[in-house]
This record gives structure tokens, C-alpha cells and sequence, in this order.
């Protein structure tokens, strides 16, 4: 289960950007391309994932497809602008200690802000390609659908 300040850190940066919200999830169809952020509780610890995930806009049956079923996938940390120092504060050790509004607001300029500012102007296949080529840095989830045309360096 993912922890209720994660949820809400997440919902005031994203419902402006018109996102829906279902659960510990954020998704929008914008242009012709599908986007959902995922929040993910830990099985281990009280720790949190943020995973993001992309299709085709013809593939989210009313609106709605769950990151996993999505055809690119990747976590936060592939996110080239998120240092490893600002992903700590998904981790349970930063949330036991200090404040709970401090950490809020930290949440949200360190990890909300940057994923909403990544994900955001997303809304073209050639968009997407774009961010895959300079924006993440990590490993990332391309099915074979759509990898041809992602992976085309033209």
C-alpha cells in the first residue's frame, strides 16, 4: 500500500496538469499518446516506486490502461534530471525521520515536479522518441510493437 503522502504529493502536481487520478495512479490521454504515473508500494518496506508508463491513445479502452499493460515502461529513476540523493526520498528511512509537511513538499519538488515536468508535454510518438533519446538514462521497457518505431534514428 502506498503511503497517503505520496498519493497527495502526487495529486497536486498532477490533477493540474489533467491528469486523472484512480487509486495511487495519474493517467491522461493527451494528442494521440496514453501516459499514466503509477505509484507502487514496496513488498519489502515502506518504501515507494513511481513507474510511467506509455501506449498508443487507441489502446486505453475509456480511458484507462494500468502502467504494466502499457508498451513503454520505465521508473523515476530513469528519469535523467532525478539524482539519486532526490530518489531517497522514496525510501522509508527519509519518511520515518523529520516532519511530515517538510517531507511533503520535498516530495513534490524533488519527485513530483521533475516526473510531471519529464512526462508532461508528451503527447506525439514523436515526443516520446525525443525523451527516450535524452531524457532517460535508465532501463526502459519497449515492447516489440511500437520499438521500430521508437528506436528509428531517423
Amino acid at each position: 500500500m502506498v503511503n497517503s503522502v505520496f498519493v497527495e504529493a502526487f495529486v497536486e502536481v498532477f490533477k493540474p496538469l489533467g491528469f486523472r487520478k484512480k487509486s495511487a495512479n495519474f493517467y491522461r490521454v493527451s494528442g494521440d499518446l496514453y501516459c499514466v504515473v503509477g505509484l507502487q508500494g514496496s513488498s519489502w518496506d515502506e518504501s515507494c516506486y513511481v513507474n510511467v508508463g506509455f501506449a498508443p491513445a487507441e489502446k486505453a479502452k475509456a480511458g484507462w490502461l494500468p502502467e504494466s499493460q502499457c508498451l513503454v515502461r520505465f521508473r523515476a529513476d530513469a528519469i535523467a534530471s532525478i539524482s539519486d540523493d532526490e530518489l531517497k526520498l522514496l525510501s522509508r528511512e527519509v519518511t520515518e525521520g523529520g516532519k511530515e509537511s517538510e517531507f511533503r513538499v520535498s516530495l513534490v519538488e524533488r519527485i513530483a515536479v521533475p516526473v510531471a515536468l519529464t512526462v508532461g508535454s508528451i503527447g506525439a510518438l514523436e515526443d516520446l522518441k525525443s525523451l527516450l533519446q535524452s531524457g532517460i538514462s535508465g532501463q526502459v521497457f519497449i515492447h516489440r510493437e511500437i520499438r521500430d518505431v521508437l528506436l528509428d534514428s531517423e
